[in-house]
C-alpha cells in the first residue's frame, strides 16, 4: 500500500469515526427534539417513530405561555450576559498584568489561578452559599452573577493572556513615549487590538454560566422568579414527570441560544481555543 492509498484509508477511517461520534452525541438531542413535536400523550406509543406522524408546536406554546418558561429563559440571559461582561473586565485586567507587565512570579500567579479552577464545584458551593447569605443576596440574580464571574476568571484569563502576549511589545513602548500610564495602555492600546480574543473569552464565559446548575439551585432556593434554565428544567422533570413533550420542549428551548451562538460565532470560538501559547 503506497502513501496515497494509506492517506485515503486514514481519511476514510477518520470520517467514519467522526460520523459515529456525531451520531452518538446528537442522537439524544434528536430524540428530545422529536419528542417535543409529538402531540401530548403520544410519546409513549409503539412502535417508536423516528419522526412524529403529526408534528405540532403545542408543547412549546404550553411551556412558554402557560408554564412561564420565558421567565427562566430571561433570567439565564441576564445572568450569562452580566457574567460575560463583568467577568471579562476582571479577566482582562489580570491577563494584562500577567502578559504585559514585568514583575516577579508572573507565571506562578497564572498557574496558581488555574489550580484554583481545578477545585471541584462541590467543594466551594457551601462556602459560596454562606458568603452570598452574609451579603443578603439569596434568591436574587446577583447571587448567581457574582460567583460565576470568578468561576470563569481562570479560563478567561488564560485565553486573554495568550492573546495579549502575541501583540508586539513595541506598542507599549510607543505608548509610554507618548506619556501613557499602564492602565491607559490597557484601555487605549491593548483592548482595541484584542477584540477577537475578548469576544472568544466572552463567549466561553457566557456558555459556562448558561449551563451552571449547582450554584443556581442552591441560591435560588426554589423561588421561580429567579430560577435559571437548568433549575427550571429540573423542576419541570419533578412536577411534570409524565409530560415528556413539555419537558423536551423546555430542554430544546434552553439549547437553541447555545446552538445559535456556536453556529454563528464558531470561527471566534475556535480562534479562542487555538490562541497561541503564552509567551513570557
Amino acid at each position: 500500500m503506497n502513501y496515497q492509498q494509506r492517506r485515503r484509508v486514514s481519511g476514510a477511517l477518520s470520517l467514519i469515526a467522526t460520523g459515529l461520534i456525531a451520531v452518538f452525541s446528537l442522537s439524544p438531542i434528536y430524540w428530545i427534539f422529536i419528542t417535543s413535536l409529538k402531540p401530548r400523550g403520544t410519546e409513549y406509543l409503539l412502535p417508536i417513530e423516528l419522526w412524529p406522524s403529526s408534528p405540532t408546536l403545542a408543547a412549546y406554546r404550553t411551556v412558554l405561555t402557560e408554564l412561564g418558561f420565558a421567565v427562566p429563559l430571561r433570567n439565564s440571559f441576564i445572568v450569562s450576559s452580566a457574567v460575560a461582561v463583568f467577568g471579562l473586565l476582571i479577566s482582562a485586567l489580570s491577563a494584562y498584568a500577567v502578559a504585559r507587565l514585568r514583575f516577579k512570579y508572573r507565571v506562578e500567579s497564572l498557574l496558581l489561578l488555574q489550580l484554583g479552577a481545578m477545585i471541584p464545584p462541590v467543594v466551594t458551593i457551601a462556602p459560596t452559599f454562606m458568603i452570598i447569605k452574609t451579603m443578603g443576596l439569596l434568591r436574587t440574580l446577583p447571587a448567581m452573577i457574582i460567583p460565576n464571574m470568578f468561576y470563569n476568571t481562570p479560563l478567561s484569563t488564560w485565553l486573554l493572556a495568550s492573546y495579549f502576549s502575541e501583540l508586539p511589545f513595541e506598542l507599549d513602548d510607543a505608548a509610554k513615549i507618548d506619556g501613557y500610564k499602564p492602565l491607559q495602555i490597557f484601555w487605549k492600546v491593548i483592548l482595541p487590538l484584542s477584540a477577537p480574543g475578548l469576544f472568544s473569552a466572552g463567549i466561553f464565559a457566557f456558555l459556562g454560566s448558561w449551563g451552571e446548575f449547582m450554584l443556581a439551585s442552591a441560591v435560588t432556593m426554589g423561588i421561580p422568579e429567579v430560577q435559571t434554565l437548568p433549575v427550571a428544567i429540573q423542576n419541570f422533570s419533578l412536577e411534570f414527570r409524565y409530560q415528556w413533550t413539555w419537558i423536551s420542549a423546555g430542554i430544546i428551548l434552553s439549547l437553541i441560544p447555545v446552538i445559535l451562538i456556536v453556529i454563528i460565532f464558531q470561527r471566534w470560538v475556535i480562534k479562542g481555543l487555538t490562541a497561541g501559547a503564552v509567551k513570557f
